[in-house]
């Protein structure tokens, strides 16, 4: 559980300190003031990207410092932590685990466990077992078939069993590489040990540690061969916004005459609002454009290192990734890169093998032989064990769906597996035990879950193979044999799609909802934080999308940013309100809420500015309807 987090010099915030607790925690607060700024900063400490523009504006140095109790349990994900932690040489701290990040301005940082200096990847790794964040970017992350099968795995707890798959998978190609080596001449050995050995060399001395750094370098260097004209532009910009003569300085008159008449007109009180929200908009912009224009180096030396970088990684992503082009976009070089890492690993398992006397060959053979059969063994009971489930997360998904407003959407889980020249598993196999890998008394097509007509027979590309073609085989990939993708269809009566091509903003935020409502109940997760999860929804939606995040809360702890007051009055058993506001003097600040504090905020929500007696009214109703 989150217990606190510090922030210090962040963005718009100066010095905060928040003490959460268990259960239900609620962010609310005026536009501009702040909110998604504090999920940025603990982003930043789970060790998310860190750049030097979220440095507050005149500071050298921001910090974040959360602290967690470390939870007690056996459930896996407890498990998996104390083992990154043992990995790590790292002990929590009488059962308190404390991460810190540093960033400065000169672009170093520095990230903490319990005092102890780490690289920020590891802070990550922890992070992801700490802190489950559901936001704008979860949505994209949903859409991918991969995350899929990672959610069906998660949800039937197959974990454990998936690493073991991973394990015997990359065992396997290590001796099947081995053993394409100890095959050739010794002619070809020589000339081949040559080739891996300048490719290992070349390949190492890059030092391709994050394949996403050729994305930041490349938008870095546009930025700095373009330095000189952006910090002129965005000086005048700032000039003409902050400046001693400009709009900010100008804008507190204005405050000033619109409060003072809104207390003889009443109906200036709108006009009020609308202009504070404008004007502290504009002071965030003005503070981003100051602050981007000093972020920008003028250095010719720092550019030209940056270029030859530049052009060192395209020429590995071309050369190892399979492209001969010059003008690939740069997700391809991402792809490139991620390749070229990939076969640095092939080609140092490749020249162990070549060093090996050709007497390993009947050896490595019956080993090559010895994994197959276990990874069919493990791949088949996954797969069953994943039909099984499939069917439960259905039923159970849909359920949360129909209480969401989504009465007639129907989801499916497809499950398919792939034929290949490589395949391991023989057709023959299926159809015989429905534990292991099929559930039909017959050889099997490219879907497998052979529970009804419309399962995965409806999604696009799935389309039926000839079933007396017994001498295909089934390709096992480190996951296992199964492709597993969720479709989607508006009602019974419309086909179903898959979820990537049809599915909308709003329909895409309950649908994670509803996931990990029903995730949670086999797995939980220690905190889980939404941000916007009511986007695009309202009325009698936004109340059942209130109360799914209050049952959240029953299992563990929730922590939400919201702008309905549907979800700010939400009285589960344990529940803490916070509101953030912007200050002129010291930026955001974040005041937990009384009783009669948060009524007066919930009735702000509903009425704005003006708190009338209809609106405190409703806000008391909310407040007084318990969730258990």
């Amino acid at each position: 559980m989150l217990e606190s987090i510090a922030v210090k010099d962040f963005a718009l915030i100066r010095d905060l300190n928040i003490s959460l607790g268990q259960g239900l925690n609620i962010i609310t607060g005026e536009t501009g003031a702040g909110k998604s700024v504090i999920l940025g900063a603990l982003s930043l400490v789970l060790g998310y990207k860190a750049t030097t523009d979220m440095i507050r504006s005149g500071s050298k140095r921001a910090t974040v410092e959360a602290a967690f109790a470390m939870p007690s349990d056996t459930r896996s994900g407890t498990k998996a932590l104390r083992q990154i932690l043992a990995d790590q040489g790292l002990e929590d701290d009488e059962g308190t685990l404390i991460l810190r990040r540093e960033i400065s301005t000169e672009g170093k940082g520095r990230s903490f466990v319990n005092a102890r200096q780490v690289p920020s990847s590891v802070l990550r790794e922890i992070g992801k077992f700490l802190v489950d964040i559901h936001g704008q970017n979860e949505h994209q992350n949903i859409l991918t078939v991969e995350q899929h099968r990672a959610i069906l795995d998660r949800y039937a707890g197959l974990g454990e069993h998936v690493a073991e798959m991973r394990k015997l998978h990359r065992a396997r190609e290590e001796a099947r590489q081995k053993l394409s080596s100890v095959t050739l001449s010794e002619d070809d050995k020589a000339r081949r040990l040559d080739i891996l050995q300048h490719e290992i060399q070349e390949l190492e001395e890059a030092q391709i540690n994050d394949v996403r750094e050729i994305e930041e370098l490349i938008a870095r260097e546009k930025s700095l061969a373009n330095a000189e004209t952006l910090v002129s532009d965005l000086n005048s910009v700032y000039d003409i916004l902050g400046g001693d003569s400009g709009f900010i300085s100008r804008g507190g008159s204005i405050e000033r005459i619109l409060e003072t008449d809104s207390q003889y007109d009443t109906t200036l009180s709108p006009l009020l609002t609308q202009f504070r929200e404008s004007y502290y908009a504009l002071e965030e912009v003005a503070r981003e454009v100051r602050s981007k224009a000093e972020s920008y180096s003028l250095d010719p030396e720092e550019l030209e290192s940056m270029r030859e970088r530049i052009g060192l990684l395209q020429a590995l992503a071309r050369k190892y990734g399979g492209r001969t082009g010059v003008s690939a976009k740069e997700s391809d070089h991402t792809s490139g890169l991620e390749k070229a890492k990939a076969y640095l690993e092939k080609a140092k398992n490749e020249l162990t093998g070549i060093e090996l006397s050709s007497g390993e060959e009947a050896r490595l053979r019956k080993e090559i032989e010895t994994l197959n059969a276990q990874m069919k063994d493990k791949a088949l009971w996954l797969s069953g064990k994943r039909r099984i489930a499939s069917v439960e997360l259905e039923q159970k998904v849909q359920a949360e769906l129909k209480a969401l407003g989504m009465e007639e959407t129907q989801i499916k889980v497809s499950i398919r597996w792939e034929y290949g020249e490589d395949g391991t598993v023989s057709q023959e196999v299926t159809g015989r035990d429905s534990t292991r890998g099929a559930s039909s008394e017959r050889p099997v097509t490219q879907d497998v879950s052979g529970r009804d007509g419309t399962r995965g027979g409806s999604a696009e590309g799935n389309q039926p193979v000839d079933d007396t073609a017994t001498d295909r085989k089934y390709v096992i990939q480190p996951t296992g044999l199964d492709i597993v993708e969720f479709l989607m269809a508006s009602s019974s009566r419309e086909t179903l799609r898959p979820l990537r091509k049809i599915a909308s903003g709003g329909e895409m935020s309950r649908i994670m909802l509803a996931l990990k409502k029903v995730i949670i109940d086999t797995d939980p997760v220690f905190t889980m934080v939404f941000d916007e999860v009511d986007t695009g929804v309202g009325g009698r939606i936004a109340e059942a999308v209130g109360k799914k995040l209050a049952g959240l809360s029953l299992a563990s702890q929730v922590i939400v940013i919201t702008h309905l007051h549907q979800i700010a009055g939400l009285s589960p058993n344990e529940v803490r309100h916070f509101k953030v506001s912007k200050h002129k003097e010291d930026g955001t600040r974040i005041v937990r809420l009384s009783k009669e504090q948060r009524l007066q905020e919930i009735a702000r929500m509903i009425a704005g500015e003006n708190i009338t007696e209809s609106a405190l009214s409703h806000a008391r109703a909310l407040l007084s309807e318990k969730i258990s």
